[in-house]
């Protein structure tokens, strides 16, 4: 094991349990860590920490992959799309860690991480620090009551001795319709409480074709494109001629959740 590795690991075992913050260095980001995110961590009982918080004379991926492996839980600003970000979270899912997820825009965020507990800020309001401040607390502190909800049931392991949290695969099955449930809620909510808007049918186009070619399933576009003014019929029409003009195959349909009888169920 290399010294730096072994420092972190020590620095961490003289401390309380941590939460591991990945976000880009460097700015303003640096203003938000100190002043909101380390405070709300800490209010939350648990130890900030990322990545550059120790000077070390190896490469910074070895003390990424020792906090990560400590880490309680994982907090990921996702704002701006940065890749060493996605990456340093993607280590975070294969390990079966609760992770966070905090964005400017929803946009931000892939499809397929909507279903994990998000965060969203936004610099025009009032007092927006301490509303994310907040929001960052009670996250943290509902995530170390019930971890196995921020964790996207696929890296679950399935009665198994590794190191990774293990659930039943009745359990596993239960997460993943509970997040499908929050994600739907989550769209819908977004839906009522967006104003009504017209993209027009050119940047309708555009998006649809962005979509496509990132693998988004027919359902989540649909969902994605009609609140911003094109008919359903008119998104799967041109999901389909997209298709249709580069030979990608359709998805097979998958029915929509009966959102009702789940619930009635659980």
């Amino acid at each position: 094991m290399q010294s730096s590795t072994v420092t972190v690991i020590a620095v961490i075992a003289a401390k309380k349990e941590i939460c591991f913050v990945i976000m880009p260095f460097g700015g303003w980001l640096d203003d938000y860590y100190t002043s909101i995110y380390c405070p709300a961590i800490e209010a939350a009982g648990l130890a900030p920490h990322r990545a550059d918080d120790l000077f070390t004379p190896s490469t910074i991926t070895n003390d990424i992959w020792a906090y990560t492996k400590k880490a309680k839980i994982l907090l990921a600003d996702l704002t701006g799309k940065n890749p060493n970000v996605f990456y340093e979270l993607g280590l975070a899912h294969a390990l079966g860690r609760p992770a966070i997820l905090i964005s400017e825009s929803l946009d931000d965020i892939p499809f397929d991480l909507r279903a994990l507990r998000i965060i969203l800020y936004d610099k025009n309001a009032p007092d927006w620090g301490r509303i994310l401040k907040e929001k960052i607390e009670r996250s943290v502190a509902d995530v170390l009551k019930a971890p196995l909800d921020a964790i996207l049931p696929a890296f679950l392991d399935v009665k198994s001795a590794g190191a990774k949290p293990a659930v039943s695969a009745q359990k596993k099955d239960i997460l993943e319709i509970k997040q499908e449930l929050d994600l739907v809620r989550r769209q819908l909510s977004l839906r009522s409480n967006s104003p009504k808007q017209d993209i027009g049918a050119e940047k309708a186009r555009r998006l649809i074709k962005s979509m496509v070619e990132d693998g988004a399933p027919l359902r989540t576009i649909v969902s994605e494109i009609e609140p911003l003014g094109p008919p359903e019929r008119w998104i799967r029409d041109q999901v389909r001629e997209y298709k249709s003009s580069r030979r990608i195959l359709d998805e097979p349909e998958v029915p929509d959740l009966d959102i009702e009888v789940i619930e009635q169920a659980r």
